[in-house]
């Protein structure tokens, strides 16, 4: 049984998740249209990882219309421990360059790695065993994860404890629910073809 129109399904959601960002970002916070052209790749490819984990797991997840509510549950679920533990440090970066100084550059590479990374992949990979029931559920969520927390979720450790972190999780909120209604509805559509 072939199911490759989960990729392919997969690819689109990170593309729209990918432009959701990039519009809201342009008139909410300032215009970075020149992030579009090396997004496109780490959104095709993390497309690609999400679109396989979902393959692996869709048969653990409730029916349409409320799949794509699960799949924003469920990665709200794993970049989950990253956002709290964010809370309990002070900033890495310095939102007015919204940069990372040099002097926090080790311990932002440490939070990011310890706190969203490994966390996001070690939830993914539980969520894909108990969802999908195989070592390929639960690597391809676990995939995800990573991919999850290194795009859309890369911001996550270094916003925590300032004016910013609030914007920064609508935003993610925006882009997840986008990238999951694209993710199933278009699975959907093309299993159908």
């Amino acid at each position: 049984m072939s199911t490759n129109h989960d990729l392919l399904a997969g690819m689109l959601a990170g593309v729209a998740g990918l432009l959701a960002f990039l519009v809201i970002h342009h008139f909410w916070i300032k215009p970075i249209w020149f992030i579009l052209p090396p997004g496109l790749m780490i959104a095709l490819l993390g497309g690609l990882a999400v679109g396989w984990s979902y393959r692996e797991i869709q048969s653990g997840l409730p029916p349409r219309p409320w799949t794509a509510l699960a799949m924003l549950a469920l990665i709200a679920a794993i970049l989950a421990p990253g956002i709290v533990l964010a809370q309990f440090h002070r900033p890495t970066i310095d939102l007015v360059s919204f940069t990372i100084p040099k002097e926090n550059a080790g311990r932002a590479a440490t939070q990011f790695f310890t706190e969203l990374a490994l966390t996001a992949v070690i939830l993914g990979g539980i969520a894909g065993w108990l969802l999908g029931h195989t070592r390929q559920a639960a690597f391809a969520t676990a995939l995800a994860g990573f991919v999850y927390a290194l795009g859309p979720g890369h911001n996550i450790p270094f916003l925590g404890q300032t004016p910013a972190t609030g914007k920064g999780l609508i935003l993610l909120l925006a882009i997840t629910l986008v990238a999951a209604v694209v993710l199933v509805e278009a699975s959907a559509l093309l299993a159908k073809r």
